[in-house]
């Protein structure tokens, strides 16, 4: 094994006191998950941006150095893509050839943006990511190699928990994902009013699927929005695609260096109903804690909903937004830490009503609500996946279910 330190772009993960990390080549793989006696669940860095990539008094396993295959299949216009590459590395290597995948806001995720759901602005017209891989290869939580393709396994209930819940089951070390041509891109950055906000939702909901709505609240009385249309429109910025994306943030500076932890909702198109929240939304954001903490959120729908629900892992389909809280504090500042995860479950307690499912991009399970976010994002499917995970993972080295 070698000794090589993965990059953890959550400062949580990079500063976590780990018992040790190993950095197994693709054909040490099965041999250390089989036979792994350490502390349990082992975590994974691949792009390294969830604050679990990294926990105290556990190993990581870095799939980042020796898990970079990135190659273009002429024939069918495909790309494989290993589990240590990012989403912007992917959309970087594919313009070459004209072409482009359904990446989310943010090109730092890896294969982790894919296998837990993977929308992004072109969700509406593309779909989701994980509704596009073709192939997936990797090992079951018991040391098993498995290859699955969409051609000869779609339908079973291994693919189903692949699709929307592998970290759980196995580690994915390669995929192999659909991709689109590469089109220009129109973006807005208009500022608005927290009150103007539903009816924007509302009017997005209306819109065509090659269109979509995201915003960043940051602050009680101001919000940034970011429409991305693939339609030509009056006064917006030409872009030449997804890697081209301005930050959501637009100009905001970031908070120095904090940890934070991200709860992801999802919920249907019921714009209307967020009006009589705003005044309650404003009040919790002109209190946040530290001022890392923040709500925003993407538009989904179109493309989304056309898959059946039983498909796979992401239960959801029937989401058309998904708002994501923020808390953040500053290292070593336990009260602030507190303070800050009690301001998320307020947040969250609001929304509830408009945005009852969980999107489960990230694990909590050392915090208190960790199964009330499973119950969430999955639903009646958590029973099952918990089978599938027993027989794949019965000595739960990977992350509890």
């Amino acid at each position: 094994m070698d000794s090589d330190r993965p990059v953890f772009f959550s400062a949580q993960a990079a500063d976590a006191r780990r018992s040790g990390l190993v950095s197994p080549r693709p054909a040490e793989l099965p041999a250390l998950i089989q036979n792994w006696s350490g502390p349990r669940p082992l975590r994974l860095c691949g792009g390294g941006t969830t604050s679990r990539a990294a926990v105290a008094d556990h190993w990581t396993v870095d799939l980042q150095t020796h898990f970079k295959r990135l190659d273009w299949q002429p024939e069918d216009q495909s790309v494989w893509i290993g589990a240590g590459c990012r989403m912007g590395d992917v959309l970087e290597a594919l313009l070459p050839h004209g072409r482009t995948v359904a990446a989310g806001l943010s090109g730092l995720p890896g294969l982790g943006y894919v296998l837990t759901g993977g929308m992004g602005p072109l969700s509406r017209q593309m779909g989701l990511a994980v509704d596009q891989v073709l192939e997936v290869h990797g090992v079951w939580g018991d040391g098993s190699p498995f290859a699955l393709s969409r051609a000869d396994d779609f339908g079973s209930l291994e693919w189903r928990g692949l699709c929307g819940a592998a970290p759980f089951l196995g580690v994915v070390s390669e995929l192999r994902l659909t991709t689109h041509p590469l089109e220009a891109l129109w973006v807005e950055q208009p500022v608005v009013s927290p009150d103007q906000l539903p009816e924007l939702m509302l009017q997005a909901e209306a819109a065509d699927s090659r269109a979509s709505l995201q915003w960043h609240w940051q602050s009680g009385d101001a919000v940034l929005l970011l429409r991305i249309s693939a339609v030509e429109s009056a006064g917006a910025q030409r872009i030449e695609g997804l890697h081209h994306l301005p930050s959501l943030r637009g100009s905001t500076p970031m908070p120095p260096r904090c940890h934070a932890e991200i709860v992801g909702l999802l919920g249907p198109a019921c714009a209307g109903a967020w009006g009589p929240l705003m005044p309650e939304l404003g009040r919790l954001l002109q209190q946040r804690p530290h001022p890392g903490c923040s709500l925003a959120c993407q538009q989904l729908g179109g493309a989304t909903q056309r898959v059946p629900v039983e498909a796979t892992s992401f239960v959801h389909r029937n989401a058309a937004w998904k708002p994501w809280i923020t808390a953040a504090w500053t290292p070593g500042d336990a009260s602030g830490q507190m303070r800050s995860l009690a301001w998320l479950e307020q947040v969250w307690q609001l929304l509830q009503p408009v945005c009852p499912g969980v999107h489960l991009a990230q694990f909590h399970d050392h915090l208190p609500f960790h199964q009330k976010e499973l119950e969430a994002a999955f639903g009646p499917w958590l029973p099952g996946l918990r089978q599938l995970k027993e027989r794949l993972d019965p000595a739960g080295t990977l992350p509890t279910l």
